[in-house]
């Protein structure tokens, strides 16, 4: 897995990328500096197998077929050709592409296809005079791994500011960077048929489709979407936050109370209730009546022990004073 992905803000928005496809480009932009390179009539390609981005990305997508509609995202958007053997996927950068992190003098942090042509004349020479490799591991080896992006360790990493600075000591506003620790892509995929909105810069676009998706998965049918519904989640999201309403949302469509499932998990129930839902997912719990009689039961228990040792005490307490008269 990829440790660390760095993303040209800046670029992105002007591109019109949204984080999925600013997410992909980050990682396919530094495929020259790892991926094996490949000869084709119309010039150089890298390979670079959707299988290889589920595995590098899996905070992107977990699905071959979604990683492919995304790089066919990026082609349109001009920022790479795509070509394919018979098994494995090609990419290589456009002009417009390697303006994503071009620095300040205007050169490039990868090499050009002129200089990629040098690497592979070097090593068939190599290849061909293996008397010059020695024995010890060149970095590129397994044993130091040519794609420094990729960190086994457990530990963060930190956002540095040395990039983001100009010989002037002002912010390089063309080259503004961003660290991703994880993605803020959908863990799965939308379907395409879910009513609602569709924008996910949307306020109420992650909290309706955790529960029209939860929904679904409950009732086999998808919930219904109108400005009551939106203007009841977006009261939601005021309510509890936008970081956390969606995460309510869902953990509400685990709800077995009778009163609820009577009325189908409506969003009145989870609007009229929502800081009790909120409890609930924070804790784990799911109340419905025959819990709350139970906790109700558990509660006059311990009342009912409690009254009783008071009575034994004072009894006595009662019975040493009569010692003494």
């Amino acid at each position: 897995m990829q440790y660390t992905v760095t993303i040209n803000q800046v670029k992105a928005q002007e591109w019109g990328l949204n984080s999925q496809q600013a997410l992909l480009f980050a990682f396919v932009y530094e495929c020259p500096s790892w991926a094996n390179p490949i000869k084709t009539d119309t010039g150089i390609y890298f390979a670079l197998s959707k299988a290889k981005i589920v595995e590098e990305l899996p905070l992107l997508t977990d699905k071959p077929d979604t990683a492919y509609r995304l790089l066919k995202a990026l082609r349109d958007a001009g920022l790479i050709d795509l070509s394919s053997t018979s098994s494995i996927t090609l990419v290589r950068l456009t002009e417009k592409a390697k303006e994503w992190n071009r620095k300040i003098d205007g050169s490039e942090k990868y090499p050009t296809s002129d200089a990629i042509d040098g690497r592979i004349k070097i090593r068939s020479t190599t290849d061909k005079n293996p008397s010059k490799v020695g024995n010890k591991s060149e970095p590129g080896s397994d044993k130091f791994p040519i794609n420094q992006g990729t960190n086994y360790q457990g530990t963060n990493q930190v956002t540095s500011n040395q990039d983001l600075q100009n010989g002037s000591g002002k912010p390089n506003r063309s080259g503004l960077k961003l660290v991703v620790d994880r993605s803020e892509a959908p863990r799965v995929e939308i379907p395409a048929d879910m009513p609602g909105p569709k924008d996910q810069a949307c306020k109420t676009f992650k909290v309706w489709a955790n529960y029209a998706v939860a929904y679904r998965k409950r009732y086999a049918t998808w919930p219904v979407w109108n400005a009551k519904a939106g203007g009841q989640l977006g009261q939601l999201v005021n309510r509890l936050g936008v970081d956390v309403a969606h995460h309510v949302a869902a953990h509400y469509l685990k709800t077995s109370d009778a009163a609820v499932l009577r009325k189908c998990h409506s969003l009145n129930e989870l609007l009229a209730n929502a800081e009790s839902y909120h409890t609930q997912w924070v804790t784990g719990q799911r109340i419905n009546g025959t819990t709350a009689r139970q906790m109700e039961r558990t509660e006059a228990n311990v009342t009912a022990a409690e009254q009783a040792a008071q009575m034994v005490l004072a009894k006595r307490q009662a019975g040493d004073r009569n010692e003494y008269l």
